[in-house]
């Protein structure tokens, strides 16, 4: 199944079979989790933090109707803005990240921001991939867009009509995107 998260989306995917990309995380911060108790995956790839906290209860959510705690996730957080880039680009950044992983290791999870990976002085552009092995590729691939589901294009466009400090709350709202990829 080929799966595309795009900025202010978040979905929970079976691993078999699975073939995900969440491209263009450069100034926005990606998550993805692994489950140590189920064979699922949950990604997110935010661009704001206004609503942080009700978008990580609503994603928590989403994990308690799959069966899945917080408690099974390893997570990893990345991109974003590193603290010698503000003057180039407001929020999201590595303080958000850090916000994220806290989330988790307060409900008994286990996650990390990674540093490595984060926009910095000179845009960088990151992918996360999932296809039977994961990691994080730097760099804009076309092939990282194709097989997207139509209406999460449709989501994505509209979304990105604004920046995310023009959102109001109701628009800074993440989508969950797992029913549209079966």
């Amino acid at each position: 199944m080929r799966v595309v998260v795009f900025q202010g989306q978040y979905g929970i995917f079976k691993r078999e079979d699975l073939d995900l990309s969440m491209p263009a995380v450069q100034t926005c911060l990606g998550l993805y989790a692994l489950s140590d108790q189920h064979d699922y995956l949950l990604c997110a790839h935010f661009d704001t933090g206004l609503g942080l906290q009700q978008n990580l209860e609503d994603i928590q959510c989403a994990l308690t109707r799959k069966g899945i705690g917080m408690k099974s996730l390893h997570g990893v957080v990345f991109g974003g803005d590193g603290k010698q880039s503000y003057l180039r680009c407001s929020t999201p950044s590595s303080d958000i990240g850090h916000a994220i992983v806290n989330f988790i290791k307060t409900r008994g999870g286990i996650a990390e921001y990674s540093s490595q990976y984060y926009s910095g002085l000179i845009s960088k552009t990151f992918n996360f991939y999932y296809k039977r092995r994961y990691g994080i590729t730097e760099g804009q691939n076309p092939r990282d867009f194709i097989g997207y589901h139509r209406q999460a294009e449709y989501i994505a466009k509209q979304r990105i009509k604004l920046t995310p400090r023009e959102y109001s709350p109701a628009q800074a709202k993440m989508t969950d995107i797992s029913n549209l990829y079966y």
